[in-house]
């Protein structure tokens, strides 16, 4: 074997990547390639099979970037050189490690930019230390997807997020904080009264008056049908779910539900294997996660979330947008703030899953107060986030123009 070559899942003979072997069978070298057909990186491995270096070219060929590892304590790869090569042809530039590489291409794009920029970094892990390090005219905000406390149940003064920790820390560092949710913006201004934080919808929509003919209405969705979108792990409560809809089971036999998420494998199989002990194999189905996910809302009736916590549970507003009821426990964030409870959807304490089940029953074995409910999500929906509406919050709230 002197090489392996791999395609893009879901093609036809897209290369992804090709494999070189050595004549003792060790992989020395992969190329991969951009799914528009050029080679975009290289990656060289040592021989104990652990990456060595990395570089990465433009589409026609030009070696723009190179990383170099070291091994760690446990003999893993860990990056310690970046090498930007012949930047605008003033020669090579070194980097520590991506984040300065970030930190510098940040720069860069302020610098290059007319007027003001303005950052927004909706990923904390990733955005929060390159904004702290970069100190010039720009704007910079931080937009909030996770619930910002460790405990969930103490939002006001329980540890903060890891990932936020450093941002509040130089919360003037920034021009602003952005969560999904009117209450988290609340509880975040009981600790920071001097910040600017500010609540903007996740997801937009068309006005109703637009959209009235485009409804899916219940009696044209798959009979009985539940889903549920987002992670499958421990703190969505799957296992609750499973075992609430098996009691959905017992009293409408012929319903289903649908999960859609990305999980960890373990938990995945565990899950799984619940399943077969509830004797659900052929009425839940477990999808991984799915990028065309909004054209599936169409063909489910009722959407339900058991979490823990949630920065503002984008899938719950995308269900109501295409007209699916709500059946959610409370939790921080979200549910309180989409369902309009007994209107288009339920809100259920934590931990009554009896309950939660008796009220989706209820929708399944009453086509009119479905009905009803499903029209009330998807006009409330139609009317609260509309793209002018949110349009016109962005603009109060940054008080600049794009």
């Amino acid at each position: 074997m002197v090489e392996n070559v791999g395609f893009i899942p879901g093609t036809i003979g897209r290369v992804f990547y090709q494999e070189f072997f050595d004549p003792q069978g060790n992989r020395i070298e992969t190329d991969l390639w951009d799914w528009r057909g050029f080679k975009s990186a290289t990656q060289y491995f040592g021989q104990n099979g652990k990456l060595i270096m990395q570089r990465y070219y433009t589409p026609t060929g030009k070696n723009v970037l190179e990383e170099y590892y070291a091994p760690d304590t446990q003999g893993n790869p860990l990056l310690s050189r970046v090498i930007l090569k012949n930047y605008h042809g003033e020669g090579d530039r070194f980097f520590q490690n991506s984040d300065d590489l970030f930190v510098f291409f940040l720069k860069e794009l302020s610098k290059q930019a007319e007027g003001t920029t303005t950052f927004i970094s909706d990923r904390p892990g990733t955005g929060v230390k390159p904004l702290l390090a970069l100190d010039d005219a720009s704007r910079k905000y931080v937009y909030i997807p996770i619930n910002h406390a460790v405990n969930p149940n103490d939002p006001v003064h329980a540890d903060l997020d890891g990932f936020l920790q450093p941002a509040f820390e130089h919360f003037k560092h920034f021009d602003g904080f952005i969560t999904a949710t009117v209450q988290q913006v609340e509880h975040l201004s009981v600790r920071y009264p001097t910040a600017n934080i500010f609540a903007m919808p996740a997801a937009t929509t068309l006005p109703l008056s637009k959209e009235a003919d485009d409804q899916v209405t219940p009696d044209q969705r798959k009979r009985h049908s539940l889903l549920y979108v987002g992670r499958i792990a421990q703190d969505k409560r799957i296992d609750q779910l499973l075992r609430m809809f098996s009691l959905v089971k017992d009293r409408v036999p012929a319903a289903t539900f649908t999960l859609f998420g990305y999980g960890d494998p373990k938990y995945l199989e565990d899950m799984q294997k619940l399943i077969t002990e509830l004797n659900l194999e052929h009425n839940v189905t477990l999808n991984d996660y799915t990028p065309g996910i909004e054209s599936e809302y169409d063909h489910y009736q009722v959407l339900v979330n058991m979490a823990f916590a949630d920065g503002g549970p984008v899938a719950m507003a995308e269900a109501m947008m295409h007209g699916l009821p709500v059946v959610s426990y409370r939790f921080n964030y979200g549910p309180a703030e989409y369902i309009d409870e007994g209107v288009n959807g339920y809100l259920i304490d934590s931990g009554q899953s009896l309950a939660m089940a008796e009220k989706i029953v209820d929708l399944f074995n009453d086509d009119k107060l479905l009905a009803d409910f499903s029209k009330a999500a998807y006009t409330s929906a139609h009317t609260r986030w509309t793209r002018r509406k949110v349009w016109n919050r962005w603009q109060r709230n940054l008080k600049t123009s794009f």
